[in-house]
Order: structure tokens, then C-alpha cells, then sequence
């Protein structure tokens, strides 16, 4: 009887491993249009993706991580002021090209210049001829992280007006008292990243600036682009593996990577040496909450612990809700291109915000049927990573000084 058994679930398993692999790797959502319809027929990576078939999600997000470009590439640090901001520029001895536009890359949140995704998306970056090309590193978890700075379009787009309740956007709601009444200083993502765009912008008068932003990095700039809609910086953007609904995310969030998380990113807080300058660095109580950051076991306890206190959300359920992606993308006004997948352990499909993505005539959603977590490995040798082809592919067509969004 259990032989049996055994046989029709082994076949049942085989004949759905058959109809996913028959199944087409990609499926791309947009608005009907002619101009969608050509950006995609300039885009021929969008349909090349064979992702490697004998891989699950879990395994494409960690074999990716030891994956690096065969193009070995070289770096320099210029610092954003006295923020505690700072981007490695791309150096490959051609000097920077005002007249060229910038590609700029957001890594996820303990992302470098150093990993592997990132080495791959500047090599595909080189293949379309991208001669600006540079790594962001925001203040978060940086060891010259100054937490008493505060940019000038700190809490731009937002209603933090108690009194202004018949605003949709009742972003106060999700706020301590003490940053509301501006009694404390809060580190505002997407405002720190206007002021470095803005830096760049004015140092360097770039004609075009074209971003791409990879799980937080995509959360950064996905928050960016809906809240500083009216002055944005960027002209077209890429959303790899982002969050959409955090709460969604963390819900669906497996146990063994949810550990795996935490302990990355307390390995990181390790490096910035808290204890140091803590007074000005980082929130009040600053060795209590490092402490009790240091001694989480599950992500939403690291983040109760020290991410909302940096941010100054009530709880972390405030803070899920108010940085999830979906709250902004209405708003979103320029071509935006993004990617995920089905199998993706951190940012789960179910909290994929289809019809807030639709809502825009230039967004394409591109959802595949295997890529785990900033993995899309290809292949059946796992021979290259994918994102990076149709990314940069989608970025060139707008790289052109002459394109005008319509």
C-alpha cells in the first residue's frame, strides 16, 4: 500500500517538475502600449533566461553569492561631504564623462562594491558601454555613519502633520511623538539618497542618471522615487527582488533564512564598532540597543531593537508597513522595470503588489518562475547570473540625452 503510494507521489512530483520546466521562464505584466512594446523588443535577455532547473530558490540565492565576473574591477571611495554616505566610483582609468549619463547602484543592506552581484551588474553595465558607473553606501551600518546629520529634504513627501488627517498618506501615524514634534532627528533613506544624488548632480552635471536598486537598495529607491515624485533625480530605474509588503515578506519568511539574515546583518553592526562616539552616532541608549541588536535571534527582534529606533517608528509593524514598497508605487512617474521571482525566499511572491505596479503606463513587471533571492542563476552548469542582461539592457535605452519621457 505505501509502495504504492510512494509511486504516485513520485510521479505527481516528476510530471509537475515536467510542466515546470515546459513552462515559459518568464512572464511579463504591463500596461498595452507602443512605446512599452518597443522597450521590450530592445530588451531580447528578457526571454533568454533558462534558469537552471535542477536548482530551488534557497539554493539559487546562496550558490549566486560565490558566483563573480571573470572582469576584475577596480574602485575609488568618495565620501558625500561629512554624512557618512559615501560611493565607490568604478575606475577603469577613463576619468568620469559629464556629458555620459551615471548608472547608479544601490546594493542591499549590507551590500559592497566587493560582492558578486554587484561585480556582475558592472560588468554587464561595460558590455552596454555605461562609462559613469557607481556603488552607493548609505549610512545605515557604516562605520562613519553620523546619525545626527539631517539632509535638507528630511521627511519631504511625507505628512507628518497630525493635524493634516484628511491626507490618504497619514505617515505620522506610523512615527514617535518625539519625531513628529521634531525633537529628534530620524534617519530618513530615501531623503539621504536625494541629497547624494543631489551632490553628484551639482559636482558633476550628469545629463542622464539611471539607477538600479537590489532588495533594500530597490526599497530605498522604490520609496525615493514615489515620495520625491515632483523633484526626482532619476530618470529611469530598475526594482530587482525589492519588498513590496514587508509584513507580507516577514509572514512567509523561512526559518532557517530569517536566522541566516540576522546573523549577517549582526555580523555587520559587529564591524561599525558601536561603541565608539556612540552618543553621536547612533539613538539614544546607544550600547542597550546595539546590545540587545547584537543578541536577536530573529529579524523582526534585530530590527525592534535597533532599525526602528535609528528610523523612529513605533514598532517594527509601523515600520513594515509605512517602508513596504507598495505604499509608493502609485506615485512613481518614471519607466521602471521590475524583476522578481517566484521562488524568492526573502521577498515573497504573494506580497508582489501587482495592481499598485499597474497602475503606471511605463512600469513592466517581470516575474520569473525560478531565481531565489538575487540569484537567476542560468544554465545547467549555473553558468552566469541573469538580472544584470535584461537590467542594463532596459537602463541603455534610456541612457540616450535625447529621449524624452512622455
Amino acid at each position: 500500500m505505501f509502495f504504492y503510494i510512494f509511486i504516485i507521489l513520485l510521479i505527481l512530483f516528476m510530471l509537475y517538475q515536467v510542466y515546470q520546466y515546459k513552462r515559459p521562464a518568464v512572464k511579463l505584466i504591463y500596461k498595452e502600449n507602443e512605446e512599452i512594446r518597443q522597450i521590450i523588443q530592445r530588451c531580447p535577455s528578457l526571454f533568454s533566461y533558462f534558469p537552471t532547473p535542477y536548482l530551488n530558490g534557497f539554493l539559487h540565492t546562496v550558490l549566486s553569492t560565490f558566483k563573480h565576473p571573470k572582469e576584475k574591477h577596480s574602485s575609488n571611495k568618495e565620501y558625500i561631504e561629512n554624512t557618512g554616505m559615501s560611493i565607490d566610483w568604478i575606475d577603469r582609468g577613463h576619468g568620469i564623462d559629464k556629458n555620459k549619463p551615471l548608472l547608479f547602484i544601490m546594493p542591499g543592506l549590507t551590500g559592497t562594491v566587493e560582492d558578486g552581484y554587484i561585480n556582475t551588474i558592472v560588468s554587464e553595465a561595460h558590455k552596454q558601454h555605461f562609462h559613469n558607473i557607481c556603488v552607493y553606501n548609505y549610512r545605515v551600518l557604516q562605520k562613519d555613519g553620523d546619525f545626527t546629520f539631517k539632509p535638507k529634504f528630511y521627511n519631504y513627501g511625507l505628512n507628518m502633520n497630525p493635524q493634516n488627517y484628511d491626507d490618504p498618506y497619514r505617515d505620522y501615524e506610523h512615527f514617535e511623538n518625539d519625531i513628529i514634534q521634531n525633537k529628534r532627528i530620524r534617519v530618513d533613506l530615501p531623503a539621504d539618497l536625494h541629497h547624494c544624488l543631489g551632490y553628484l548632480k551639482q559636482k558633476y552635471h550628469f545629463n542622464k542618471i539611471l539607477a538600479i536598486g537590489c532588495s533594500y537598495g530597490g526599497a530605498q529607491l522604490g520609496n525615493y522615487l514615489g515620495r520625491f515624485h515632483n523633484i526626482r533625480l532619476v530618470d529611469a530605474a530598475v526594482l530587482v527582488c525589492a519588498p513590496h509588503q514587508m509584513l507580507i515578506n516577514q509572514k512567509y519568511l523561512s526559518y532557517s533564512m530569517d536566522i541566516a539574515l540576522t546573523k549577517i546583518l549582526q555580523g555587520k553592526l559587529k564591524e561599525c564598532n558601536p561603541n565608539q562616539e556612540c552618543y553621536l552616532r547612533y539613538p539614544r541608549e546607544c550600547q542597550k540597543v546595539v546590545d540587545r541588536a547584537l543578541s536577536a535571534v530573529w529579524i523582526s527582534d534585530f530590527d525592534a531593537n535597533f532599525v526602528i529606533q535609528m528610523y523612529g517608528y513605533k514598532s517594527v509593524k509601523d515600520y513594515y508597513q509605512h517602508f513596504s514598497l507598495a505604499n509608493r508605487f502609485p506615485l512613481i512617474n518614471i519607466p521602471t522595470l521590475c524583476i522578481c521571482s517566484e521562488d524568492d525566499d526573502v521577498c515573497h511572491i504573494k506580497a508582489l503588489q501587482q495592481h499598485l505596479l499597474q497602475q503606471s503606463a511605463k512600469n513592466i513587471i517581470c516575474v520569473t518562475k525560478a531565481g531565489g533571492h538575487i540569484g537567476f542563476l542560468e544554465g545547467w552548469k549555473t553558468e552566469s547570473i541573469w538580472f544584470p542582461k535584461p537590467a542594463m539592457e532596459y537602463l541603455r535605452q534610456f541612457a540616450d540625452i535625447h529621449y524624452k519621457h512622455h
